[in-house]
């Protein structure tokens, strides 16, 4: 019915929406009020006839719908009475269970309060026991053992409101403090008398009161203060070294008597040189950092080791205290402060330390060592001083070189001396002594750059035809001032080498690589001349094709050949006039020995394609035997020359043996003597029709010979002696000739034979 009800309401609502919508039509129409008025009255009515006529169609659901809602009133007025019982038996039940929680709740209260009580009680008996053992008590270990188990007690907030026990607190807080105090004193006492089992007895006290870490804390401060103290002295120019102590835990103080420098109201400042100054203050530094901080770091690690055997007694793990103590609190605390002192201090302070840092890096090395390397300094700690530092060796070392242009042995050593100077002061250090070590090695540049620029190049300074000129004595001169230098610059390194050696610096590497500039000059000084030389040695071994008594049947024993005799007296000359000038023996060896290498290879280049008799077979074996006595000046030890000695003494053998000899010889790696030169050996006993290799192509003896020495691939060779070989037959075989030459077949064996181990 309610559901018929609502649709009736919803179909008035309709119709009242299409009334409205008819006297809003009215209206727009321009109707009069009146119409209006009883158009709506007529909508009413018909709205009210329509309602009626749809209750009397629903009467008898409506009465329907109405029964059921009088039952579902009666079922709701029934329910509310069950509910009402079911609230009655809550609240009854709710008051059982609330006087039952009440009674439990009291109980509970006066369980805790005889908890609490009996707990106040046994602690009051703990303390008052504890204290009574005590006041029994004579040993500060075991007092302080006791006072481990009583730390807990005296913080007790409720013990503190129980009067029977305030005389026990009173009395473990003043015997706490008491114990406290002669153990830091007993602390400070052991570390100074170096007492270990007293160290480590305080340590043991600490522990037990549960104040090691602020002990040690403030040990440190103590440390620091200090040493802040002696630098804030080593700095206003006072001697610290006569400064006391009066109290090892407290900040250093000074002694007016042991000092004048202390200052007061109307006190007239006292006056000082600048020199009296840094005497004083490199003293005091010296004092401080090789005594007072060497003290402290001893009573540091002194600290560390008892700490140690302290927690292995106590069968703990080590831990990190005793490690930050010494390792990272300490000694960081000790570099941040030279630091700050370093980088804060006044104008004049830096530039002394800058100017003597090589004191300050011996009294720091100085000190790492006597610590054994317990104790590293930063090297970034000393970085800003260097820069001034090395400024000034570099000052004092170009001022040697300054203003002059051609350096002389006094210029050398006046350099050296103050070189060895500031490098003996920067060996305290790797990293300074690798500094001033690039200061010298620049210096060392422009030295040789100076005299470089007076070297003289050229036809005049080559000449080796006359006595020497002025270019070629002024080359000598520049060369020998080298040597002097680089001789000066060897026994400064080797007085130094203790130094070098206890730094581990690669100083001495570095300067000893820097001398080859010098090497360098004196070798080209010398080896236009050498090159002159050998140009000359060529000319006059050359010769040996023009030699008359080398084509005839006559043995003759009367000495070597005209144009060995030339050359004995044009190097013995040259080398006298124009090379002993030179004083720097090692590198003139040297060069002596390529020369005389060159000599020897151009002489058996030469000697390889001359057509000699048998006579002149055994003068060329014997000037072979004088080429080793014309070579002395220039390796006074033939054997030196290496290979090149050992085959000019196998040709003096080879020259005089016949071809079927000549081609046993070994050939490739194993051999001596190149198979190239024994071929040219076998041209030497053929017949006119069998042209040597250069001959066949018209060249010249000295342009073959040139060849030769241009080309050192032997496979070249063997080609050009091949092509040889190939127009011998090619004109046998045209001339059509039954016979070869009774050498050919041998040397072709032996040509096979070569190829097959170059190939």
């Amino acid at each position: 019915m309610v559901q018929q009800t609502e649709k009736m309401v919803e179909n008035s609502n309709s119709d009242v929406e299409e009334e409205e919508d008819i006297t809003a039509s009215l209206a727009a129409m321009n109707l009069t009020i009146q119409d209006q008025i009883q158009e709506l009255s007529k909508r009413l009515n018909n709205v009210n006839e329509e309602l009626q006529q749809q209750v009397r169609d629903k009467h008898g659901a409506l009465l329907q719908q109405a029964t059921h809602a009088g039952r579902f009133d009666a079922a709701l007025n029934s329910l509310a009475d069950d509910v009402q019982k079911i609230r009655s038996s809550g609240y009854r039940l709710k008051h059982q269970v609330d006087n039952q929680f009440q009674l439990i709740e009291n109980r509970t209260k006066v369980l805790s309060r005889l908890h609490e009580l009996s707990h106040l009680l046994r602690s009051s008996k703990t303390l008052l026991t504890l204290t009574t053992k005590l006041r029994g008590t004579k040993d500060i270990l075991k007092q302080a053992e006791l006072h481990y188990e009583l730390n807990e007690l005296i913080e007790d907030p409720d013990l503190k409101k129980i009067e029977f026990v305030q005389a026990a607190r009173n009395y473990v807080i003043n015997s706490r403090q008491k114990i406290r105090n002669l153990t830091q004193m007993q602390l400070v006492t052991g570390l100074q008398e170096r007492n270990e089992q007293q160290i480590c007895n305080a340590l043991r006290i600490f522990m037990n009161f549960n104040t090691l870490e602020n002990s040690l804390n403030n040990l440190v401060t103590t440390f620091i203060a200090e040493l802040e103290q002696s630098l804030k002295e080593c700095f206003a120019g006072n001697d610290i070294s006569v400064l006391s102590k009066n109290d090892p835990s407290k900040p250093l103080t000074t002694s007016p008597k042991a000092s004048g420098s202390i200052r007061g109201p109307g006190k007239t400042p006292q006056l000082t040189t600048t020199q009296n100054f840094r005497a004083k203050f490199w003293k005091s530094l010296h004092w401080l950092i090789y005594d007072e901080l060497y003290e402290c770091c001893t009573q540091i690690m002194l600290l560390k080791k008892a700490l140690e055997q302290v927690q292995q007694f106590n069968g703990l793990l080590t831990s990190n205290t005793s490690e930050q103590l010494t390792s990272i609190r300490f000694w960081q605390a000790t570099q941040k402060l030279l630091r700050k002192y370093f980088h804060e201090c006044p104008a004049h302070i830096t530039q002394t330390l800058q100017e003597g840092l090589s004191k300050l890096l011996s009294s720091i090395r100085g000190l790492e060592e006597k610590l054994n390397k317990e104790f590293i300094f930063d090297e970034d700690l000393f970085t800003p001083l260097e820069v001034g530092y090395v400024s000034k060796c570099a000052a004092n070392m170009k001022a040697c070189l300054a203003g002059v242009d051609l350096p002389n042995n006094e210029t050398v050593d006046n350099f050296i001396r103050v070189a060895s100077s500031e490098l003996s002061n920067a060996l305290v250090d790797a990293r300074l002594g690798n500094a001033i070590s690039s200061v010298f090695i620049s210096c060392s540049k422009d030295f040789c750059t100076k005299l470089e620029a007076q070297i003289k190049l050229g036809p005049d300074s080559v000449q080796v035809v006359d006595l020497p000129n002025t270019q070629q004595i002024q080359n000598s001169l520049l060369a020998n001032i080298l040597f002097y230098f680089k001789d000066s610059v060897k026994r400064m390194l080797s007085d130094l080498g203790q130094q070098f050696e206890k730094t581990k610096t690669s100083a001495k590497t570095d300067i000893a690589k820097s001398l080859d500039q010098a090497d360098l000059l004196i070798t080209t000084i010398l080896q236009q001349i050498m090159d002159s030389i050998v140009s000359t040695i060529n000319i006059i071994i050359l010769s040996i094709h023009r030699e008359p008594g080398l084509n005839t049947e006559k043995i003759s024993t009367a000495g070597p050949s005209m144009y060995m005799k030339e050359l004995q007296e044009f190097i013995q000359r040259v080398w006298q006039n124009h090379i002993s000038a030179y004083e720097d023996k090692e590198i003139v060896s040297k060069c002596g020995q390529e020369v005389a290498k060159r000599c020897i290879n151009y002489f058996i280049h030469n000697l390889s394609i001359v057509r000699p008799s048998q006579a002149g077979r055994q003068r060329l074996k014997n000037d072979c035997m004088h080429m080793e006595n014309t070579l002395k000046p220039l390796s006074s030890n033939i054997s030196e020359l290496g290979n090149s000695a050992r085959i000019l003494r196998a040709m003096s053998f080879l020259i005089v043996q016949r071809p079927a000899e000549l081609v046993k010889q070994t050939v490739g790696t194993d051999s001596l003597v190149p198979s190239y030169i024994i071929l040219l050996l076998l041209f030497g006993y053929a017949g006119q029709e069998l042209q040597s290799p250069h001959t066949t192509v018209n060249w010249s003896n000295e342009r073959f010979i040139e060849w030769l020495e241009g080309h050192t691939n032997e496979r070249e060779k063997l080609e050009l002696i091949s092509g040889a070989l190939q127009r011998y037959r090619d004109s046998v075989r045209r001339k059509k000739s039954e016979q070869y030459d009774e050498v050919y077949p041998l040397m072709v064996e032996y040509f096979e034979k070569a190829s097959k181990v170059d190939h």
